[in-house]
């Protein structure tokens, strides 16, 4: 039996707004399978009804595992989908096949983009401002990951329930993967401020000779090659700071 096949403001927001959740469940076995059918449920309930709403349920089930912001577009995209198939409409593919399709894809970009870059590039920004002495860095860090990923989040949900297949389009132009590519960049610069900064507080009262300058060199040619080779920037910044701060204590003991 079919219930209603529109799903009103209302029941669209509740979704989004579960897809909060959507890891809350993560497991080895399936992944992300049962916050995928506890963020889609309350628009099930609205297009299946008695024993079809069991049966999809159960079809549900299955693997699912993408980024956890990407993978509102997937599932605004689904829930399009599965109204159009309660209907009777035909589908160029299958709602499950579109999820495996989608999955993996939005899972590269979303990690490479938000795990791999902006938080990264948020945390180095923060740690700058915490050597500052300002109190509000913290705050900062949450408002630089969080404004972007959750913005993205319902954003990529409603084009992906208006759009449905042609979400590939959207997805596509808003090029994550550039976007990355150049705020790495960005992450370097602010690598090399951050350097800069607690060297020359570290370094500020001792009297050392203009070569110790240049053993910066061989430093940024070893950041740039960990780039080149893939390294996470978090990893280089953890390093970094540990290295510098070996080594300012290694300064006070010479001195003393």
């Amino acid at each position: 039996m079919k219930g209603s096949q529109n799903l009103s403001k209302k029941i669209l927001w509740c979704i989004a707004l579960r897809a909060l959740l959507l890891q809350a469940s993560w497991n080895f076995g399936r992944m992300q399978n049962l916050g995928f059918l506890f963020t889609v449920m309350p628009g099930f309930r609205r297009i299946y009804k008695g024993r079809q709403l069991q049966r999809e349920c159960r079809r549900h089930l299955s693997y699912f595992n993408s980024n956890p912001v990407l993978a509102l577009p997937i599932i605004g995209a689904s829930l399009r989908l599965e109204e159009q198939k309660s209907r009777g409409e035909d589908l160029i593919m299958g709602v499950d096949d579109f999820k495996s399709a989608m999955a993996g894809p939005c899972a590269a970009m979303g990690d490479s983009f938000f795990w791999g870059t902006l938080r990264p590039l948020a945390a180095s920004v923060a740690v700058w401002l915490a050597l500052a002495g300002n109190a509000w860095s913290v705050v900062l860090f949450l408002l630089l990951y969080n404004v972007p990923a959750i913005g993205l989040r319902f954003c990529g949900f409603w084009q992906g329930y208006r759009r449905d297949y042609k979400i590939v389009d959207k997805l596509q132009s808003w090029r994550l993967s550039d976007l990355a590519y150049r705020l790495r960049f960005l992450l370097v610069v602010v690598l090399g401020g951050i350097s800069a900064w607690v060297a020359f507080d570290g370094l500020g009262h001792v009297q050392l000779s203009v070569v110790w300058g240049w053993s910066i060199v061989p430093v940024v040619l070893l950041i740039g090659w960990l780039v080149r080779r893939g390294v996470s920037s978090l990893a280089m910044l953890i390093g970094l700071v540990s290295l510098l701060w070996i080594g300012l204590h290694l300064c006070n003991i010479v001195r003393l």
